[in-house]
């Protein structure tokens, strides 16, 4: 009984050893994901602050162009305010005892420094929003008349600034500017009641802190990873914050963790039961001997369940696999389609290969490198999914893009015919996502019409049905497919192809490609006289 005892002991130990073994993994790898993401929204706070900078900067140079020199009259001084778009006024030598304490040191500081735009202070207006005041001094028959203030309203470059007010970090990030005394002056509507302060005083970090946000009469508070970096303007200095919801970062992370400690807590069960159960059988020996002999029958039973459950684990993480390596290989075979095209022609140019002989070979070795890539993951697998970053586009100049692709591959005895409508219209979807789909539709054309004559028609318009959808047509007069076939086109690895001849995910890529962009695809065919694909994408606002 002793040994077993020990054995009991050994087994809970292990598995304690093994939770703690969990946890440091846990932790090891939670701070590897945290610190990589804290080097990368740190490399977007350092970039979107030089670009706040460069439009603060662009501005300052405005006002300073359009006021530099001896100005004519009053009138030129005013002209001049209505070049510079913003609002502003004009200040005499006998005005500036009137002013405010800070309007006045403002233009104090202008006539010490004549030649210069001084910046500051940051003021907030009856509105809630805050503005940056320009001051120059101006002259008049060769000395200072006065002094001109512009007022910038940090609101209006915010929102100007794509790289501050478009930010996109993580599920829910967005990017913040507060100035020196930690007051927030730039930020997005739905962010702007979140009051999120950092301890340290550098010029530029990362953290991870709390944030608050009243929602409902009372505070919300959520731990925040933010990135930050100080942009000094003419001594006005801003601190520019990149923040993300450090739950979306760890979440994947944690329920794993969570899935992982289910999993030690029901081997910890299993354990106890097992122990108490090896304590109740010193009860009697013949008891005993009963118990093992079931438990050894339970321990077997036990152990082929999970080889059964190891043998199905591995086989759906290499069905995973292999849907996923296909699909990025059939996709990559797409988008180096046109590289390999163009280095051809390159190739062809004689002037190109005078003067650059090198880069050339290169590029086509390069590529033919990726073409082989390509194969081997189509050798390995043969279809799959990847993440998708969506986003508006001109489609109308996206169709016109692909056909001045695909029209090159067209084979000399068919005949493309293309009708796309002038107007620009926009769809939300994957950027380059209608290149491949026209050109799997276009290929899949080229093999349904063969060797013989033939014609490929592809049409692009506002749809008839309803003016708030667009409308793309690939058309061929090929083989067409047969009836009984037709509902299976857009299933994986659902081919009509001779075996090497077709990977079966062409037309499923296409359909989800579709989807993604929120429209539908429909087939219309007929044997032996050819087939039609009909897509619908619903339009996004043409003012974007």
């Amino acid at each position: 009984m002793n040994r077993k005892r020990k054995e009991l002991i050994i087994s809970v130990t292990g598995v304690l050893l093994l939770l703690l073994s969990a946890v440091f993994c846990y932790q090891t790898v939670r701070d590897a994901i945290i610190d990589n993401e804290k080097e990368s929204i740190q490399n977007i706070a350092e970039v979107s602050s030089h670009s706040l900078k460069a439009t603060l900067q662009g501005k300052s140079n405005l006002v300073y162009a359009a006021l530099s020199g001896d100005m004519a009259s009053e009138e030129s001084i005013e002209a001049s305010l209505l070049k510079i778009g913003e609002k502003g006024k004009y200040i005499r030598l006998d005005q500036v005892s009137q002013l405010q304490d800070w309007e006045a040191d403002s233009c104090e500081e202008a006539g010490k420094n004549p030649g210069h735009v001084i910046a500051g202070p940051i003021k907030k207006t009856y509105s809630g929003g805050y503005v940056l005041y320009l001051t120059k001094a101006v002259y008049m028959n060769r000395s200072i008349a006065g002094y001109v203030q512009i007022e910038l309203n940090l609101d209006e470059i915010y929102e100007g600034e794509q790289d501050l007010s478009n930010l996109n970090v993580g599920n829910q990030g967005y990017c913040i500017v507060k100035d020196i005394d930690g007051t927030t002056v730039m930020a997005d509507a739905r962010n702007e009641k979140e009051e999120i302060s950092f301890s340290s005083k550098d010029v530029s970090g990362c953290e991870v802190v709390w944030s608050y946000e009243v929602e409902g009469g009372s505070p919300k508070k959520t731990q925040k990873l933010v990135a930050y970096n100080t942009v000094d303007f003419h001594g006005v200095q801003f601190v520019l914050c990149v923040v993300e919801d450090y739950r979306d970062i760890t979440a994947p992370i944690v329920k794993i963790a969570f899935y992982l400690s289910l999993f030690g807590v029901l081997i910890l069960i299993w354990v106890g039961i097992f122990g108490y159960r090896i304590l109740q059988q010193q009860k009697e020996e013949e008891k005993l001997k009963i118990a093992l002999a079931h438990e050894k029958e339970l321990n077997e039973a036990n152990e082929a369940m999970k080889n059964q459950e190891s043998l199905m684990q591995k086989y759906n993480h290499s069905k995973t696999m292999t849907f996923l390596t296909g699909a990025l290989a059939h996709e990559f075979n797409n988008l180096m389609t046109p590289i390999v095209l163009y280095s051809e022609l390159l190739s062809d140019n004689d002037t190109v290969m005078q003067e650059m002989p090198e880069e050339v070979y290169e590029l086509n070795i390069s590529a033919k490198r990726c073409e082989e890539l390509a194969k081997q993951l189509l050798d390995y697998s043969r279809q799959g999914r990847a993440e998708r970053v969506l986003s508006e586009y001109n489609v109308t100049f996206a169709v016109e893009s692909s056909i001045s692709i695909v029209s090159r591959l067209i084979p000399e005895n068919i005949k493309f015919e293309t009708s796309v409508c002038s107007t620009s219209y926009y769809i939300k979807g994957q950027v380059g996502a209608l290149n491949q789909i026209i050109l799997n539709l276009v290929t899949n054309a080229i093999h349904a019409i063969g060797d013989k004559k033939g014609r490929i028609k592809l049409q692009f318009g506002l749809s008839v049905d309803d003016d708030q959808t667009v409308r793309l047509v690939v058309e061929d007069n090929g083989c067409g497919i047969p009836k009984d076939l037709r509902k299976h086109v857009f299933e994986p690895f659902f081919t009509t192809k001779k075996e090497g001849k077709g990977t079966g995910i062409g037309l499923t890529v296409v359909k989800r490609m579709v989807e993604e962009h929120g429209g539908w695809i429909q087939v219309q065919s007929e044997e032996e006289k050819g087939t039609t694909f009909i897509m619908n994408f619903p339009r996004v606002d043409d003012s974007k």
